[in-house]
């Protein structure tokens, strides 16, 4: 089998997105781990660079190379750009959407918390339902942002619970700064034992904050979307919201299967 640089990329840095595409068509797949390459490439700003003016240095090069292409320039002989360029032309991707999301990687630049849980809605909103976008206009289905935004809020707000733990110890906290403060919650009581009653609290408030009873008709990938995130909540949920402990590190009991038995039988 022929190697794919972005797919191999996917696999290594993104399992869940890599996973998601394994129910588009196969003929898709290798446009989708472009898109998810990019994905990868723009949301890894934060964490490959010393400080914020080299952040928006390395995001405007994205934005000037998306440009390019779609001002039809002769496109580099990049890894994750070559073959995004053939995916865009390939399937008429909107410029708009690009634009979007490497837009809204410049919050995670500022080193803030949201204010509030609307603005946490807002983060995964848009750093996500445009991508979903696109993920789908690749898989044949123009859809639009309103009908695929509870799938992309959903997903985003179960993997920032999940990952809490990890970007703590980054000191990037995407918990909601008003919650934070009604709760007592610091940066350092997220790892205190006797600070665990009120990230409970708090996780809750945010897990009860998610769209509720989602569903999406036809497209299957975002079907597995939908799987993966309700999945995870019922993890955190089970896991009596403790997202500091070592469990939510690891996946869900049987998560493939599982994934595979809601899209075929749930959604």
């Amino acid at each position: 089998m022929q190697k794919n640089y972005c797919g191999d990329l996917v696999r290594m840095h993104d399992a869940d997105r890599y996973l998601i595409s394994m129910f588009a068509p196969t003929d898709r797949r290798a446009d989708l781990w472009a898109l998810f390459a990019f994905n990868y490439e723009i949301a890894k700003t934060r964490d490959v660079v010393s400080d914020t003016t080299l952040g928006l240095i390395r995001l405007q090069w994205w934005r000037d190379a998306i440009a390019g292409v779609y001002d039809g320039n002769a496109v580099p002989d990049h890894e994750v750009l070559k073959p995004l360029a053939e995916a865009i032309e390939r399937h008429n991707l909107p410029r708009v959407h690009f634009d979007k999301l490497i837009y809204a990687r410049e919050f995670d630049l500022e080193g803030v918390s949201p204010e509030n849980m609307e603005g946490l809605i807002h983060y995964a909103d848009f750093t996500t339902t445009p991508l979903l976008c696109l993920a789908a206009q690749i898989c044949g289905e123009v859809l639009d942002e309103d009908a695929v935004r509870p799938v992309a809020v959903n997903y985003t707000l179960a993997g920032i619970l999940r990952a809490t733990a990890h970007n703590a110890r980054q000191g990037h906290i995407l918990l909601p700064q008003d919650l934070m403060n009604k709760y007592g919650v610091t940066k350092d009581s997220l790892f205190e034992e006797a600070g665990q009653d009120s990230v409970v609290s708090l996780v809750q408030d945010v897990t009860e904050s998610r769209f509720l009873s989602v569903k999406l008709q036809g497209n299957t990938m975002l079907k597995a979307v939908i799987a993966i995130s309700d999945i995870y909540f019922q993890q955190i949920v089970s896991n009596g919201y403790m997202v500091m402990s070592p469990k939510l590190q690891q996946p869900p009991a049987f998560k493939i299967f599982r994934i595979f038995w809601k899209v075929k039988c749930c959604y």
